[in-house]
């Protein structure tokens, strides 16, 4: 006998929608970034002027799976997106353990959508899973994370490193005083905070990169992350004669701890300061007996020698009218030529 299925939307945190999210989140499988301590935090940050779309899927009245989706207006286009950008490294939906998320699934909740909410195409980014998208998702992007469980590979990887690291932090030792503060109190969490902003924006500036720091609710997120969950964020940083030099702001979520925002002084580049709170983070959290190190997205070297495991994200693009059939198709050029590009670079 066929099942039949349910769709509610939400468009607020009310309490039914947090209730129902906690008692989910007990019984799923997710990333921190789909927490709904997390989401909330970004959508008070980020999200505010956005139409959120809180999907809430039920199998004969039995929450299943919810999906945080918004609806962001760029140059005068609607696109349907996960909640959570340009900070969330990992997107899912949260899905009830032992329920299979087919296309069919998918499909229907976009169905609803379109029905209800008026759009020009959808763009989903980072996806963990592609099993429900059919053929419409691609490769785009890789994460890199330490596995402590397999230890045979990971201490060797660590071992390396720490040679690597100890030659650095044994000069620095000799010529000032070195401090780690891996237990910052709340006036040292804001001049972190600020230390990161300040070699943040430098770092844009000399890539040329997009700086998100520019756009207010972007900033707003960073500058208030001192007020987050003791219980879920960590703050570190290394300070040579009482100045900070490296420091890191990253999350920690089922033995999971998560290398989000690193930065150093670029003054200090030659003793690889970042590289020498990496060592005593990676180390931090094997005493804490976190399962693994996850460096989360980005193509940086240093990830990829200190990997022992990857994970393949997917995009998903779709369109819902013509308009939004355009967009797509010159997405899809631009993915194209920025692949080509980045191969030529490589080669």
């Amino acid at each position: 006998m066929k099942k039949e299925y349910n769709i509610k939307f939400k468009n607020d945190f009310d309490d039914e929608l947090e209730q129902e999210w906690r008692n989910l989140e007990k019984n799923s499988d997710i990333s921190f970034f789909q927490t709904l301590d997390w989401q909330k935090y970004w959508h008070i940050n980020c999200g505010r002027n956005l139409l959120n779309i809180f999907v809430l899927l039920y199998e004969e009245n039995f929450l299943v799976s919810i999906l945080p989706f918004n609806i962001d207006i760029k140059y005068f286009i609607k696109v349907l997106t996960w909640n959570g950008f340009p900070f969330s490294d990992y997107n899912s939906p949260i899905i009830r353990k032992n329920f299979d998320f087919k296309n069919e699934h998918f499909e229907l909740i976009i169905s609803k959508i379109k029905k209800k909410y008026n759009f020009d195409y959808i763009n989903l980014i980072n996806n963990t899973n592609n099993n429900f998208f059919a053929n419409k998702s691609f490769r785009v992007n890789k994460s890199y994370k330490l596995v402590f469980s397999e230890k045979s590979l990971s201490e060797d990887i660590i071992s390396k490193f720490e040679k690597k690291v100890n030659y650095d932090e044994n000069r620095l030792k000799k010529i000032s005083n070195l401090v780690y503060d891996l237990n910052p109190e709340k006036e040292t969490k804001k001049q972190i905070i600020k230390f990161f902003i300040s070699e943040k924006q430098k770092q844009f500036l000399r890539s040329n990169a997009w700086n998100y720091l520019n756009i207010k609710r972007f900033l707003n997120y960073i500058k208030n992350l001192h007020d987050f969950k003791e219980e879920f964020i960590d703050f570190s940083c290394l300070k040579i004669n009482g100045k900070i030099v490296s420091s890191h702001i990253g999350y920690k979520f089922k033995k999971r701890f998560y290398y989000i925002f690193p930065v150093y002084d670029l003054n200090f580049k030659k003793y690889s300061t970042g590289n020498i709170l990496l060592k005593k983070l990676i180390k931090n959290s094997l005493i804490s007996n976190y399962e693994l190190f996850d460096f989360t997205i980005g193509d940086e070297a240093y990830k990829k020698k200190l990997k022992n495991k990857e994970q393949i994200l997917f995009d998903y693009l779709s369109y819902n009218n013509l308009r939004g059939l355009t967009c797509v198709s010159f997405l899809k050029v631009k993915i194209k030529l920025k692949r080509l590009f980045f191969t030529k670079k490589i080669i």
